[in-house]
């Protein structure tokens, strides 16, 4: 197999906005790759950082890059100033170490799992891929997930609202019984009640100069089971007793929740309360963290944590490393070994069974040439595929353990 791509490490944005690629002319792209002589599989991962193709078989680099050059209009000699070319362990490599979040414009992220996920998906469905990508792409979202799990890579926060969800956490433990005050109505005060209603908070209350887009913006998240209200201006000292997470993120060129304020709210409360600034100039006067029971966050602070994280997560990048390494290696053996033979005839059982049981139920519905049915069978069928295969690679070279596997499917 080999992998021909760009990304934000080698390529401009300009080059990359002109190879993104529509989902309309996503299957026509697929199929005119993976009828490039010495290709017969594809797989095509179009994000904004990155176009990558990954195909199964030996095709010829410049083949490559011109069918994509001529789909996408781009001067292919231009492209080839910016693309790479990972053949074999060296492309296998690339995709686990892209799955991991480790080659991401931020380190880490998790996003990367499902776009890699939905790529597979799509190039699934559409019978673009088979005995060489399935299993790469299959283990590649174990690997993800096991980078994940034994490292620390994604587990440092990098925006300034999801650092500010955590802080709530540890000072109220779980949010979802916490009352949530938006002072403000802005982009930032958006970003950070998607954050915390995704942690659990279950009651908000927005206030704004602006009535009309306090409402406009309680109208967003408004569903049958989440019902936010809107106080005037008026109200914000009475509010600030109310709630006990306030998140302020106002255009006001002065504070606009003073001591004197927060003294008379702590006086009519006894729960703590938690201040999130996110305003330059600051909403909240900066004594208001001196009180009893206050506890007050402001975008320094808040950057301070994101600054911190991003080094930790810069830490973790060569443990996560070393481990795609070593699962590169235990794939590569896999392929190679002689149990490799007995992988493949797990496949062929799976891909037999699923043809059978399509014929069958397509008779028994009525039904031609169904992609829906085939798309759907071949998701069971490689579930459970999946699930042996993973038995067989943790079970080292244990002939007792190959019998079993050959015993339950009649090899």
């Amino acid at each position: 197999m080999v992998v021909f791509g760009v990304d934000h490490h080698r390529s401009p944005v300009a080059i990359r906005e002109r190879l993104a690629v529509t989902a309309d002319s996503m299957n026509r792209l697929l199929a005119t790759l993976a009828t490039t002589p010495g290709a017969s599989e594809a797989v095509v991962l179009s994000t904004c950082n990155r176009l990558e193709i990954y195909l199964g078989g030996t095709p010829d680099r410049q083949q490559v890059l011109t069918r994509l050059a001529e789909h996408q209009g781009v001067d292919a000699a231009a492209l080839e100033d910016h693309a790479y070319w990972h053949p074999g362990i060296d492309g296998v490599r690339h995709l686990f170490r892209v799955i991991s979040g480790l080659e991401s414009l931020v380190i880490g992220e998790y996003q990367i799992i499902h776009q890699v996920k939905s790529s597979y998906d799509l190039a699934l469905h559409g019978r673009f891929t088979g005995s060489v990508l399935n299993p790469l792409f299959q283990r590649a979202l174990g690997v993800a997930k096991e980078v994940r799990n034994q490292t620390a890579i994604g587990k440092h926060k990098l925006s300034v609202a999801s650092v500010a969800v955590d802080l709530a956490k540890q000072i109220h433990g779980e949010v979802n019984r916490a009352r949530l005050l938006v002072i403000g109505a802005g982009e930032i005060a958006e970003l950070a009640v998607r954050y915390l209603m995704t942690a659990g908070v279950r009651e908000l209350t927005l206030i704004n100069r602006s009535e009309d887009r306090a409402q406009s913006l309680a109208d967003e998240f408004r569903t049958q089971d989440f019902q936010p209200q809107v106080l005037p201006w008026s109200m914000l000292s009475d509010a600030l007793t109310q709630h006990d997470i306030v998140v302020t993120s106002t255009a006001a060129p002065h504070a606009v929740v003073t001591v004197s304020d927060v003294k008379a709210a702590m006086r009519r409360r006894r729960q703590p309360i938690m201040f999130i600034d996110l305003a330059v100039p600051r909403d909240v006067e900066s004594a208001v963290g001196d009180l009893n029971d206050v506890f007050l966050f402001n975008i320094d602070h808040l950057e301070q944590v994101v600054s911190a994280n991003r080094q930790l997560r810069v830490e973790e990048v060569d443990v996560a490393s070393a481990l795609v390494d070593s699962l590169v290696s235990s794939y590569i053996t896999d392929v190679r070994h002689d149990r490799g033979a007995l992988m493949a005839q797990v496949a062929s059982y799976f891909t037999d069974v699923i043809a059978a049981e399509e014929v069958r139920l397509a008779g028994k519905l009525g039904i031609k040439d169904n992609p829906e049915l085939r798309y759907g069978l071949e998701r069971v069928g490689n579930k459970l595929q999946h699930q042996l295969l993973r038995y067989l690679r943790e079970q080292g070279k244990d002939p007792a353990a190959e019998k079993m596997v050959r015993d339950l499917l009649g090899l």
